[in-house]
């Protein structure tokens, strides 16, 4: 992983209780965007990121009616199967908290085919970035290119170093024709069509979390931070990554393959939070 400066180089807290740093990490910077423009914007992934969303419904002083909840990528699925990002986020963490329905932007299900098979891709993509350029700026701020500045993103990475449905090798990596939603007809993990975030659309937002946890993925994070690695994961920096660069959330398994010891040399700052 490249880096400029040593205030440039990525955070990377290793956890005991990882979805418990996650929640509040995430409600930080809820009341921190909350307080400066009067709303928050969040683009989640799916899987195990929303349990521990989840884990904030009980959590007191949350303003659940200021939240703006978009996803990073989505399977093009209808809501009910299983590998709806929007369906899980729902079960695990969106039915127990009051944000607005309006406020909720789930890919519209009635340009899927009916298995994720491959039509509307390409047209889910399209109304998707509609209706995020349609939420005024004073909630989802834009970028000085025009790029969705979402306050957060939260993002999962894969084994092999995926994040969004932007895989290592894919040329979506290179788009630079200025959309925020791009679709996908070939993904290398089922189901093959879906649609997700641009990397410059990634790279607008003003905060970046990644989270990994357990075995699979002490890998790819040794990986990550090995000096030359271009994977999708090194490369979501955010929008300011001097200032505030971008933060690795693992638990000790995830974790076992980076180097002990701490220390300016190493390519990322090291901490552990209980």
């Amino acid at each position: 992983m490249a880096s400029s400066s040593a205030a440039a180089r990525p955070v990377v807290e290793v956890c005991a209780l990882p979805a418990q740093r996650v929640a509040a990490l995430v409600g930080q910077a809820a009341t921190l965007a909350i307080e400066a423009h009067g709303a928050f914007s969040i683009a989640i992934a799916g899987g195990s990121l929303v349990k521990m969303l989840g884990g904030m419904a009980e959590m007191p002083g949350v303003q659940w009616d200021k939240w703006h909840v978009a996803w990073v990528d989505e399977r093009c699925v209808p809501h009910s199967d299983p590998e709806s990002n929007y369906g899980g986020a729902v079960e695990a963490w969106l039915s127990k908290v009051a944000i607005p329905a309006s406020q909720v932007y789930a890919i519209d299900e009635s340009l899927c085919g009916a298995s994720g098979a491959g039509e509307g891709s390409t047209t889910a993509a399209e109304e998707y970035e509609r209706r995020l350029r349609a939420v005024p700026e004073t909630s989802l701020p834009r970028g000085a290119d025009g790029m969705p500045a979402f306050d957060l993103l939260l993002l999962g990475f894969g084994p092999d170093g995926h994040i969004c449905s932007l895989f290592p090798g894919h040329p979506l990596l290179a788009d630079e024709s200025g959309r925020w939603v791009l679709p996908i007809s070939d993904s290398p993990k089922p189901p093959s069509h879906r649609i997700t975030l641009s990397l410059p659309a990634v790279n607008a937002a003003a905060q970046v979390i990644l989270v990994g946890t357990g075995a699979g993925k002490q890998e790819v994070v040794r990986d990550a931070f090995t000096p030359g690695c271009d994977l999708p994961c090194v490369r979501a920096l955010g929008a300011s990554p001097d200032v505030r660069p971008p933060t690795w959330v693992l638990d000790e398994a995830a974790a076992a393959l980076l180097p002990a010891a701490q220390g300016e040399n190493l390519p990322f700052k090291k901490q552990r939070v209980l």
